[in-house]
């Protein structure tokens, strides 16, 4: 299921646990692509896309017209503040020019909703303002844990 978060902007900004791999990722990413997706971006480990039988989702997203990131964070974890910069950044962009961004993890509630939120910061949207839009999508609390909301803050604070 995607979760669009509700804000006026030129693009839209969802998150969403891991598609159905296997035989059913196929359906799934087109199901993401009639929807108006243009970018998924995952930040499940290479570990945990081979449990969930995505080991072919970037060749799967690509052939379906979508473009495809890979971001791995470990689990309840938070990445490198630089890195996840360098990855969001242009994200921000696309979404600028009217692109539909994904993020996804294993169920759609931490590090796919810490990257929404780097990218909703970079809109110029306070921390508790991002979890609260995000958490409204959902329909249950975001983050996962008190490190993610306390990374967020802190490159909110930090930023230029």
């Amino acid at each position: 299921m995607l979760y669009t978060v509700a804000r006026p902007g030129p693009g839209a900004v969802s998150t969403m646990g891991h598609p159905a791999g296997g035989v059913y990722l196929e359906g799934k990413i087109r199901e993401l692509r009639r929807l108006g997706v243009d970018v998924l971006v995952s930040a499940q480990t290479d570990s945990e896309r081979a449990e969930c039988d995505l080991v072919d989702e970037e060749r799967v997203v690509v052939a379906a017209g979508l473009r495809y990131v890979c971001f791995p964070i470990e689990d309840r974890s938070v990445p490198d503040v630089a890195s996840a910069g360098a990855v969001v950044r242009p994200l921000h962009s696309l979404y600028l020019s009217g692109a539909h961004v994904v993020f996804h993890c294993w169920a759609g509630i931490g590090r796919s909703s810490l990257l929404a939120g780097l990218l909703l910061g970079m809109d110029g949207v306070e921390p508790e303002s991002a979890w609260r839009l995000i958490a409204e999508a959902r329909g249950f609390p975001v983050p996962d844990t008190a490190a993610q909301r306390e990374w967020l803050g802190a490159w909110w604070a930090a930023r230029e």
